[in-house]
């Protein structure tokens, strides 16, 4: 178990969560890990951070934060879900599942107004 910074809706407060390894069914591992992969950046950097499912240490997650419109997470998500199948809270994934796990088209200004929403500018 990992307390990681959950995905929320945009406006609202982000809260840390606890969240279990191997909680996700893993057909869906890959087509949700691809969607929090190419959603929309908000914010990107080109550096790791330790991976808080894992006690090697060489594995790392991503940095960065992602949104699809509605919701807003942390990159690391991606990896959370890709190597260790960490399920994400229930209403986010009922979101994507009701996307098709594609994630919609942002435009450049809306993404600003995403980061400027969540205290990133």
């Amino acid at each position: 178990m990992a307390r990681v910074p959950a995905p929320h809706r945009i406006g609202e407060p982000q809260a840390d969560g606890e969240f279990l390894p191997g909680t996700l069914d893993g057909h869906l591992a890959g087509p949700l890990s691809r969607f929090l992969e190419e959603a929309e950046p908000v914010l990107f950097s080109p550096g790791t951070t330790p991976d808080p499912f894992s006690d090697a240490p060489g594995m790392r997650v991503r940095i960065g934060v992602m949104t699809d419109g509605t919701w807003v997470w942390q990159l690391a998500w991606s990896d959370h879900v890709a190597f260790h199948r960490v399920a994400p809270p229930r209403a986010f994934l009922e979101h994507v599942t009701s996307l098709g796990f594609t994630a919609p088209e942002i435009s450049v200004d809306r993404a600003l107004d995403i980061a400027e929403a969540e205290g990133l500018l």
